[in-house]
């Protein structure tokens, strides 16, 4: 994980990516989509009202699936292995107080049985 966290660093971004090859790597499963009406990146200048802020990858328009692509292929590179999973998962339309748990093999609410 130090090779990856330097290429991390190196770039000033794909965090957020790397995060994910962790997070496969250890639940050994595909992605769950959890819908909401709003998604904020509480890192991003934009969320804060300033209009005209370019930062992170995806404000460099046409190289942001590029640079992004990059990053992946290094991280399978460095770790010599390839954890994330294809999926299709959707679990709710909205974040709400409902609790979600693996039951079975399956997610399903936990007050469910």
């Amino acid at each position: 994980m130090e090779r990856a966290r330097g290429i991390v660093d190196a770039v000033r971004n794909c965090e957020d990516l790397l995060m994910n090859f962790v997070v496969a790597e250890e639940a050994q499963v595909g992605p769950l989509l959890v819908g909401a009406k709003r998604v904020m990146d509480y890192g991003d200048a934009r969320n804060d009202g300033e209009e005209g802020v370019r930062v992170g990858l995806s404000s460099r328009k046409g190289e942001h699936r590029k640079r992004r692509g990059w990053c992946i292929g290094e991280f399978h590179r460095v770790l010599g292995r390839m954890p994330l999973r294809y999926s299709y998962g959707k679990i709710v339309d909205d974040v709400g107080e409902q609790g979600l748990c693996y039951k079975g093999g399956k997610i399903v609410f936990c007050d469910h049985s």
